[in-house]
């Protein structure tokens, strides 16, 4: 049953809150109220494999939501463009945007005293940002954890069949050490993953990892939007009769009652528009632009099915899923002007203030018409007063956007086989692989499904960033990461230094003195010398 809990203004003021989350059965009364301002509200759906997940979110920057953000940015930069002040934008003006992209490269044709003097109607300015800054709010998807996930258990399923049967459970530990490509008895997350596949048109940086780009979302859809109901049809219509039966949908019966409008036991995509009227699964106040000193955080209402894992991490088990939601909160426009400073210092090869053709050559977006972009007094070198103008702009305009990004974090067969949860599977973790992965098989079966533990997908609300060279940062992340944890040390000085894959435990290829002396001190005989043995050396 979900609780009423006091409105958000209330929560904001006196429990410097930056995200309420309330979460209860559809069963329960009406929906807690959300917002004064319903523009800040949006309803969006997690089409999860068994039943659409229905989140409402008001999602609000410095208080104000993303739409009115943007036309305050708009009103600024057209302020900035009208430089006669005559309240309108010659051609000659609006070309001058930084979101104007029709002009670019070094051919294009300079305007006539005609074309330069024509008015630009209103509008085009709104649709320029629109075209390079999208919607107020986007979804997105970055599905890398998953095929990493995916990749852990191809490893164990030789015959590809989607499950492991007992044989290939039994043979998990010679499997797993087939993946030791470095020989260290040990296994980490990167020794799993796919082969990466670079992408054109950004600066390579040695030693900075670039962000995945996270691709349009195939499972988060918006609930007013005009593909709503079509989209939900066409992913849980398993007869192709285009309707949805309740078997088909998964809904409470009451609320499929409630959708059902002409009684005749399915739903039409027609029907299902009035989705987004009912009351949610989840509620959500989101402010992405917290006040000074305030960190963003998520408040759970008494009686709450979810639980807080981390001050700005909600989490919400469902049967067969895992879902999180969290926000992450953070300055893209400072972000953007720091890393393009660094990159222009870094590219400033000669050191003499300003960037020419020469030194952009490598980098594919740069011939494409950007340097002439940034380069507004056309004198073909870019200075850093002209790069930070033009960053600056590009990134208040994303930063007007909201993006939700779901990670599909996949089942989690590598946190499972990492029993301590220190980001490698270490040697006796791979002896213990058998007794592991049949603790995940579901009771009865005899063998292991790749889709037997629960999927665990991580939602993380986000403000729109703009990076002109693709390597800059966007905060600190919400999503769990597979990353190597740095141990304490442990045991007598000389079994640190022999421990030269750190996971607390000596194998005979990292001992370096005779054998007899290795055997004497494994007093278990388990082929492992731990901590507690060495220290009984002394």
């Amino acid at each position: 049953m979900s609780p009423r809990v006091q409105t958000l203004g209330k929560l904001v003021a006196f429990a410097a809150v930056v995200v309420a989350v309330v979460v209860g059965s559809r069963a329960g009364g009406d929906a807690p109220k959300l917002a004064d301002d319903p523009e800040a509200v949006r309803d969006v759906f997690l089409l999860l494999d068994g039943k659409p997940l229905h989140i409402r979110l008001k999602i609000t920057i410095g208080g104000k939501s993303p739409q009115a953000v943007r036309r305050e940015y708009l009103a600024r930069l057209f302020k900035s463009l009208d430089t006669d002040g005559d309240g309108k934008l010659t051609r000659a003006e609006f070309e001058r945007s930084p979101l104007n992209t029709s002009r670019r490269g070094p051919g294009a044709r300079a305007l006539s005293p005609k074309e330069a003097a024509e008015v630009v109607p209103a509008t085009k300015l709104k649709e320029a940002l629109e075209r390079v800054a999208g919607d107020t709010l986007a979804f997105r998807q970055d599905n890398t954890a998953r095929k990493t996930d995916d990749q852990v258990f191809a490893a164990l399923d030789t015959n590809g069949d989607g499950t492991l049967s007992d044989d290939e459970i039994r043979a998990a530990q010679e499997l797993l050490l087939a993946k030791d490509t470095d020989d260290d008895d040990c296994l980490t997350i990167e020794e799993f993953a796919p082969p990466e596949v670079p992408m054109p048109g950004f600066v390579t940086i040695p030693g900075v990892p670039e962000r995945p780009l996270a691709a349009a979302s195939t499972l988060l859809v918006d609930g007013t939007g005009l593909l709503f109901g079509p989209r939900v049809v066409r992913r849980y219509d398993k007869n192709g009769d285009g309707k949805l039966s309740p078997q088909e949908i998964g809904l409470p019966p009451e609320l499929f009652r409630a959708l059902d409008v002409d009684g005749n036991g399915t739903l039409s995509a027609e029907e299902l528009k009035a989705f987004h009227k009912q009351p949610p699964d989840v509620d959500a106040a989101i402010e992405l632009q917290p006040p000074d000193g305030q960190a963003p955080r998520i408040a759970l209402a008494v009686g709450s099915s979810a639980r807080t894992a981390r001050p700005d991490v909600a989490v919400f088990g469902l049967t067969e899923t895992d879902v999180a939601l969290g926000v992450r909160s953070f300055d893209p426009i400072t972000s953007a002007v720091t890393d393009a400073r660094q990159q222009f210092n870094r590219l400033d090869v000669d050191q003499n203030g300003y960037l020419d053709r020469d030194e952009l050559k490598e980098n594919i977006r740069f011939q494409r018409g950007l340097f002439e972009s940034i380069d507004t007094d056309a004198d073909d070198k870019i200075f850093w007063q002209e790069m930070e103008s033009y960053v600056r702009s590009r990134a208040e305009a994303a930063a007007t956007r909201c993006d939700i990004v779901l990670h599909d974090l996949g089942h989690g067969f590598f946190e499972a086989l990492d029993r301590n949860h220190d980001g490698r599977i270490g040697l006796r973790e791979i002896r213990a692989a058998a007794n592991t992965l049949q603790g995940l098989r579901k009771p009865g079966q005899s063998g292991l499904k790749a889709t037997d533990p629960p999927r665990r997908l991580h939602l993380e609300v986000i403000r729109g960033t703009f990076q002109l060279f693709g390597t800059g940062t966007a905060g600190e992340s919400t999503v769990p990461r597979n990353v190597v944890q740095t141990r304490a040390p442990v045991g007598p000085v000389w079994f640190q230094r022999m421990d030269r894959n750190m996971d607390g435990d000596l194998t005979w290829k990292e001992f370096l003195g005779p054998r007899h002396v290795f055997e004497e001190l494994d007093a278990n005989h388990d082929g492992l010398i731990d901590p507690m043995e060495a220290e009984k050396a002394r």
